[in-house]
C-alpha cells in the first residue's frame, strides 16, 4: 500500500507552475513538512475551513497562515463548507480521503486509513470542481486572521474548550433543500435592520425582539452556516467570516476595495442577482448591509462622509 503521504509528497515535488492544496482540516507540521518539496517558484493555494469547534479540538491550525503568508507565490483562502480533499499540482490531481494531518497522511503511531487516487487535471469533472471551488473562497489577511484568533480566544476565556458539533436533519427530499439552501445563499443579503439584535435570535430570545425584528432575524439565522452555542462575544466575532463567504457580500466586498458613495454600492447591488429576488430596495439593502459590515468587521471597513456624502470602503490588509 502507497501512503498517502508519499504520493502527495512526490506530487508536490515534480510539480513546476502551480499547486492547489485543498482539505478541511492542516496542521502546520504537516504543511511545513510539504513545503520542503516545493520549488519556491511555484504558486502555492491552500483551501480550508475554520470551524470554531474543529479549531478547539486540534484538529486543524490557524497558525498555517504565520507559514503561508512567510512563503513566497503562496496564499490562504476558507471556504465554510469544504468536505473535499483535493490535491493538484499543475495537471495532475490527488482525490480522496486525506486531509494534511500527520494520521490521514501515516506520520503518525496510529495513522489512519486513507486514500489517494491519481487523476488527470484535465478531466472535465475536475476542472468544474476546481472552478466551483475557487468561486466561493475567500482570501485570508492579517485581519481575518486577527478576527478567527480573537474567537478562538474568546471560547477558550469562557472555558470552551469543546463545542457540539451541528446536527443535520436527513430529509427524503435533501437534494432539493440542498439546491434551494444554496439559492438562498446565493442570493443572501442581510435582512434584519439592526445586526446588534441577531444574537438574541440565536440565543432563542425571541420575545425580546418586535414582530418585524423576530421574522427578519430568522430569515437571516436560518441562511447563514452557524456553529451552535456561542457566546455573545465569540458569535459576533465569527459571524464577521461567515459574511465574507456569502457570494454577494463577496461581490461588495471586491467593488469596495477602493472608497465608493452610497449610490455607486446601492447602483453596484441593483446590478447582482439579489436585484431579481421580490420587493428588493437597492438602498434599503445597502443601508442594511452597511450596518451589518460595521458591526460585524468593525476593523475592515471605514465610512466617513465629507459634504453629508457617505463614502465607504475596505481597509487594506496584508495577505
Amino acid at each position: 500500500m502507497i501512503l498517502p503521504a508519499i504520493q502527495l509528497e512526490k506530487l508536490c515535488a515534480e510539480a513546476h507552475k502551480d499547486i492547489l492544496l485543498a482539505a478541511p482540516f492542516i496542521k502546520v507540521s504537516v504543511l511545513e513538512r510539504l513545503f520542503l518539496k516545493i520549488s519556491n517558484d511555484v504558486k502555492v493555494k491552500c483551501i480550508t475551513r475554520w470551524h470554531p469547534e474543529e479549531i478547539l479540538a486540534g484538529v486543524s491550525d490557524l497558525e498555517v497562515w504565520n507559514i503561508i503568508k512567510a512563503r513566497p507565490n503562496c496564499s490562504l483562502w476558507l471556504k465554510h463548507n469544504l468536505h473535499a480533499k483535493f490535491y493538484r499540482a499543475d495537471e495532475e490531481c490527488l482525490v480522496g480521503s486525506a486531509n494534511l494531518t500527520a494520521s490521514a497522511l501515516g506520520w503518525s503511531n496510529h495513522p489512519n486509513f486513507e486514500i489517494l487516487v491519481v487523476l488527470p487535471a484535465t478531466y472535465n469533472n475536475l476542472k468544474t470542481f476546481e472552478a466551483e471551488l475557487l468561486a466561493g473562497c475567500i482570501q485570508i489577511d492579517d485581519g481575518l486572521f486577527e478576527q478567527m484568533s480573537i474567537t478562538i480566544e474568546i471560547l477558550k476565556n469562557h472555558h470552551l474548550q469543546q463545542l457540539p458539533l451541528p446536527t443535520v436533519e436527513v430529509k427524503e427530499s435533501s437534494f432539493e433543500n440542498l439546491a434551494q439552501a444554496q439559492a438562498k445563499i446565493n442570493y443572501w443579503l442581510p435582512t434584519l435592520r439592526n445586526p446588534e439584535d441577531l444574537y438574541l435570535a440565536y440565543s432563542g430570545q425571541l420575545e425580546k425582539l418586535t414582530t418585524i425584528s423576530r421574522k427578519a432575524a430568522l430569515l437571516d439565522i436560518h441562511t447563514l452556516p452557524l456553529t451552535p452555542n456561542l457566546p455573545k462575544d465569540a458569535f459576533e466575532s465569527y459571524l464577521g467570516l461567515i459574511l465574507l463567504e456569502m457570494p454577494i457580500i463577496q461581490q461588495v466586498d471586491e467593488f469596495i476595495a477602493t472608497p465608493k458613495r452610497f449610490g455607486a454600492v446601492r447602483d453596484f447591488l441593483s446590478s447582482l442577482p439579489c436585484a431579481t429576488v421580490p420587493d428588493f430596495n437597492a438602498e434599503h439593502a445597502w443601508q442594511t448591509l452597511m450596518r451589518w459590515l460595521r458591526y460585524f468587521l468593525p476593523k475592515r471597513y471605514i465610512l466617513f462622509t465629507p459634504n453629508h456624502s457617505e463614502i465607504f470602503y475596505r481597509v487594506q490588509r496584508s495577505s
